[in-house]
């Protein structure tokens, strides 16, 4: 193969690496860039050299595709295969292998094309690594993540993500986050947006109501939202999502609680100053009414007792309230120890706290008078406690009917046990006493109008 001179000063020149070998590998020309790339100087004589006697450190898999090109005269090319030089250091060399012809169409040898791209390698690889590295931080994380278009539409997101939403990641892609933010917190969602694009901020965070799977389900997420402008590619914004649903469960729970907790206070309040008006009541009254201060005594205790007896019951059930018929029953058993005397019934009542204690009160009124004068005066003697209640106007009507006991006779005037009954029915259930004194025993009709039971019965107790 011969070359004009000015062939061979071009080749000298040319930018690339370029050498041209024989059958046997000698060197037939080479350029300048071909021997600085292997770090030799630019005007080392190698015509007439074998390749491998200059490059001993040439690997055989090069050796075997000299070869191959030589024998079969096929072309070869490689992006970016590493070769270790003589110094150890291994560098990326982009070549190609070409066969050249005689005249005759025989091959003469080959034409070596080579470049080093070790920069380019290591950025690209560096650049891999770093990708790989960004992919398994981006899909491990433990807050969601996702890369939203400046419009909102969702790019990618990693499985948190997908997981606070309860949402599949093939649904979230290419969908707007907005139409995910829950509609009362919208608003707000799309002004920081806003700002962010128009660049009045560059950040943003806030607890953030979400849609669930369901139209019902709200999902509490703390959001951060930042703007990324990579130079010349178009912006887009980095959301990073924590899923804060147990914390706010929390905090609405403590509300609660405190809620509950002050309705409580303002209740006991209210019930401590109640009773202790009802016992200075009762105190004053029973020592006014009875001069000898043993028996204003007993009856004083009889009362507190029968009033300590319903509290009982009220504390058991939380001060939420007690059953008509377990009050009367509290209230009545120490009249009738054997069960047999005192008949009670009506259907299921559930009574307020003051409306509980009013009644037991009436009640141990009611039984003390039939004690000492009526139906539980002697041995045959007879109550029978009922009542009818009508949901719709929370009218309630008991009725205390007494026989067998001594004969009655209207009193000549009113004590302490009937203006009991009728203010404490005044008061607390808005009602009113009516005691008719028939010979065969005493019949009481007591009529009352219960509160509205609050709309929240099961956390909050009734006033």
């Amino acid at each position: 193969m011969a070359a004009s001179p000015s062939v061979t000063t071009a080749l000298k020149h040319a930018p690339l690496g370029i050498a041209i070998f024989d059958s046997q590998m000698r060197y037939l020309a080479a350029s300048r860039q071909y021997l600085t790339d292997q770090r030799l100087p630019a005007d080392l004589p190698l015509i007439g050299r074998r390749h491998y006697d200059v490059f001993p450190e040439v690997p055989e898999k090069w050796r075997d595709l000299h070869a191959r090109v030589i024998a079969e005269g096929v072309e070869l090319r490689h992006e970016g295969d590493p070769y270790i030089d003589r110094e150890g250091r291994t560098e990326w060399i982009r070549w190609s292998m070409a066969p050249w012809r005689t005249d005759g169409g025989e091959i003469g040898g080959l034409v070596l094309y080579t470049e080093v791209v070790t920069a380019s390698v290591q950025a690209r690889r560096q650049l891999e690594a770093a990708e790989t590295r960004y992919r398994a931080v981006f899909n491990q994380a433990a807050m969601g993540v996702a890369r939203l278009a400046p419009d909102g539409a969702i790019l990618e997101a990693n499985d948190s993500f997908c997981a606070i939403l309860r949402r599949e990641r093939d649904t979230l892609l290419g969908q707007r986050i907005t139409v995910m933010v829950h509609p009362d917190d919208l608003e707000m969602a799309l002004s920081q947006g806003q700002a962010l694009l128009a660049g009045e901020i560059e950040t943003y965070s806030a607890d953030r109501r979400f849609v669930g799977a369901t139209p019902d389900e709200v999902l509490w997420a703390h959001v951060t939202v930042s703007l990324v402008r990579p130079g010349d590619e178009p912006p887009y914004m980095v959301v990073i999502l924590s899923d804060i649903g147990l914390r706010k469960h929390a905090e609405n729970a403590q509300q609660q609680h405190q809620s509950q907790l002050r309705l409580l206070i303002n209740e006991l309040n209210h019930r401590v100053k109640n009773t202790l008006a009802t016992v200075q009541s009762m105190a004053a009254q029973t020592l006014r009414n009875e001069p000898d201060p043993i028996i204003a005594f007993e009856k004083f205790e009889a009362r507190l007792m029968g009033l300590s007896g319903v509290h009982d019951i009220l504390t058991r059930e939380s001060w939420h309230g007690a059953g008509l018929h377990e009050v009367a029953q509290r209230a009545l058993r120490p009249f009738d120890e054997a069960g047999v005397r005192v008949h009670v019934h009506g259907p299921p009542v559930r009574l307020q706290p003051g409306g509980a204690l009013t009644m037991a009160l009436i009640f141990h009124e009611l039984a003390t008078n039939a004690l000492k004068y009526g139906a539980l005066a002697n041995a045959e003697g007879r109550v029978a406690v009922s009542w009818a209640y009508s949901p719709d106007t929370r009218a309630l009507d008991v009725a205390w009917i007494e026989t067998g006991g001594p004969v009655v006779a209207e009193p000549t005037r009113k004590g302490f046990g009937s203006r009991l009954i009728e203010r404490s029915l005044r008061g607390e259930l808005k009602g009113s006493a009516a005691m008719d004194y028939r010979p065969e025993g005493l019949n009481c009709l007591l009529r009352a109008r219960l509160p509205e039971i609050p709309e929240d019965n099961s956390a909050l107790p009734p006033a």
